[in-house]
C-alpha cells in the first residue's frame, strides 16, 4: 500500500438524465483541499432481543443509505454554473457562439402532475487511493462570499444516493481563471455604489430523503423543498443611506456583477435580487472607520422569475463558453 497525497484529489461532475443512476463526468471543478467533503450515511439499526445477558446490542444491522457530498473554494465563471444550476432548477442559454449567456431562475411548475424538482448530478470523487461515484445528488445550500481585497469563494452542498467504486476518469479543466472580487459592480436602488467592502449571499432549500420499501437501502426519492435567500453585506458608512433603507422599509433591487473579458473569452457572474428587505442593520466601529452590516431577505416577485413562471427571490445571469444544455 502506498500512502497518497491529498492534493492529488480531484472532482469531476455530470448531470443525470435519471436520478440517481451514476454517469461519467462531463466536466472537472478545480476546488479547495479542505472543502472537499463526501460522506456515505448509514442509518444503524440494532437487535436489542432479551437474550439474559447484561448487555443492550446483539447486533448491528445496516439501515437505510444516503450520502453528503460538500465542497467549495474560488469562483470560477464556467463551472460555478453546476451548484447554482443545480439548487435553481431552470436555465434557458442563448447565443451561437462563445461567451454563451445563461439565464439560471427558479424551477416553477404550475401545471397537474408536473416536475418542479431541479437537476441532480453525479459527482465523482479521485481520492488517489481510489475513485467514488456520488449519484442522484441535489443541490440544496450555496453559498457565495465576497470581501474586496480577496478572490470570489463559495461552497456547495448537496445530498444524494450512497456511493459506488467507479472508473478512473481522465480529467480536463478549463483555461478560465478564478474571479478576484475587485473585478465586479455592485447596484443597490438602480445605483451602482463603490462603498461595499464584503458581504454572503446563502441560498438554501430543505432536503428530505424520502425511503420506500423497494429492496434498496438508497432513498426512493431526495426531495428538495421551497427556495430562501439571505445575504449581509458590509458597507463604509459614509451617510445613513443604507440605514434608512433598514427604517424606511425600502426594500431596494440588489445587483451583484462579476463582468469581465472580451468577445468569446468574456466572463460573467450577476446575481440579482430585485426585492431585498433589509431586515437588520449595525452601526459598527470594530475598525477606524466606520461601517455599517446589513442583513437581507430576498423576497420572492415575478421579474426575478424565469421561463417557468411564478414567484422568485433571486435570478442568475452568467456568460461563458459552456454551450446550452451543459447545467440541466
Amino acid at each position: 500500500m502506498t500512502v497518497q497525497n491529498s492534493v492529488r484529489s480531484y472532482l469531476g461532475i455530470a448531470k443525470e438524465a435519471t436520478k440517481g443512476t451514476a454517469v461519467t463526468p462531463t466536466d472537472f471543478i478545480p476546488v479547495m483541499v479542505d472543502s472537499l467533503k463526501p460522506v456515505d450515511l448509514i442509518d444503524p439499526l440494532y437487535d436489542t432481543g432479551l437474550r439474559g445477558s447484561m448487555v443492550t446490542n446483539y447486533n448491528y444491522i445496516p439501515g437505510r443509505t444516503r450520502s453528503t457530498f460538500d465542497f467549495g473554494g474560488h469562483v470560477f465563471a464556467d463551472t460555478i454554473g453546476y451548484p447554482i444550476a443545480g439548487i435553481m432548477g431552470s436555465v434557458a442559454t442563448s447565443g451561437a457562439s462563445a461567451p454563451y449567456t445563461h439565464t439560471v431562475s427558479l424551477l416553477n411548475a404550475s401545471a397537474t402532475g408536473a416536475d418542479s424538482q431541479p437537476i441532480s448530478y453525479t459527482l465523482t470523487d479521485f481520492y488517489a487511493a481510489n475513485v467514488r461515484a456520488y449519484a442522484g445528488i441535489q443541490f440544496h445550500d450555496f453559498s457565495l462570499k465576497f470581501n474586496a481585497d480577496g478572490m470570489l469563494e463559495y461552497e456547495a452542498k448537496g445530498t444524494g444516493w450512497a456511493s459506488a467504486a467507479s472508473a478512473t476518469p481522465t480529467p480536463s479543466f478549463s483555461t478560465v481563471l478564478p474571479t478576484p472580487v475587485w473585478r465586479g459592480a455592485v447596484t443597490i436602488g438602480g445605483t451602482t455604489i463603490t462603498n461595499s467592502i464584503s458581504g454572503s449571499l446563502d441560498l438554501k432549500r430543505s432536503v428530505t430523503p424520502i425511503y420506500g420499501i423497494s429492496t434498496t437501502q438508497n432513498p426512493y426519492q431526495i426531495f428538495t423543498g421551497p427556495l430562501e435567500v439571505t445575504g449581509k453585506f458590509e458597507f463604509v458608512m459614509e451617510a445613513d443611506t443604507e440605514l434608512t433603507r433598514y427604517l424606511t422599509n425600502t426594500q431596494p433591487a440588489i445587483v451583484l456583477n462579476w463582468n469581465y473579458g472580451s468577445g468569446a473569452s468574456e466572463l460573467q457572474l450577476q446575481a440579482t435580487l430585485s426585492k431585498g428587505a433589509y431586515v437588520a442593520a449595525v452601526i459598527d466601529r470594530g475598525e477606524d472607520f466606520v461601517k455599517i452590516a446589513v442583513d437581507v431577505n430576498a423576497q420572492a416577485q415575478t421579474t426575478d422569475a424565469g421561463s417557468s413562471g411564478g414567484f422568485a427571490p433571486i435570478k442568475w445571469v452568467l456568460k461563458n463558453a459552456k454551450a446550452s444544455g451543459t447545467y440541466a
